[in-house]
């Protein structure tokens, strides 16, 4: 188990209650999965749409990348990895 530090950012940093924690998991989808556990019905609202898949005003990144270029939610973690949690960027 990996330990990790997640930093998050408007309505999920509400939600757990500081910019950034300390966390333990081994890939994304395990972190989101306790992420769920911990926070609950409020966290997982605010993160999911209603088919379950992460909204598209989120973004999440490992160490500065998406983690859609690496193994998505299989993407590994390893121990102080940052991952972010953070509104996608929109321009105009």
């Amino acid at each position: 188990m990996s330990k990790i530090k997640l930093i998050t950012f408007t309505g999920i940093k509400q939600i757990v209650g500081a910019k950034q924690i300390d966390f333990s998991a081994d890939t994304i989808e395990d972190l989101i999965n306790k992420l769920v556990m911990k926070y609950g019905e409020t966290y997982s609202r605010e993160l999911f749409n209603k088919e379950g898949k992460i909204k598209k005003i989120y973004r999440i990144v490992v160490n500065g990348k998406n983690i859609n270029l690496l193994d998505g939610f299989q993407t590994k973690l390893d121990d102080d990895d940052m991952v972010a949690i953070m509104p996608a960027i929109a321009g105009g």
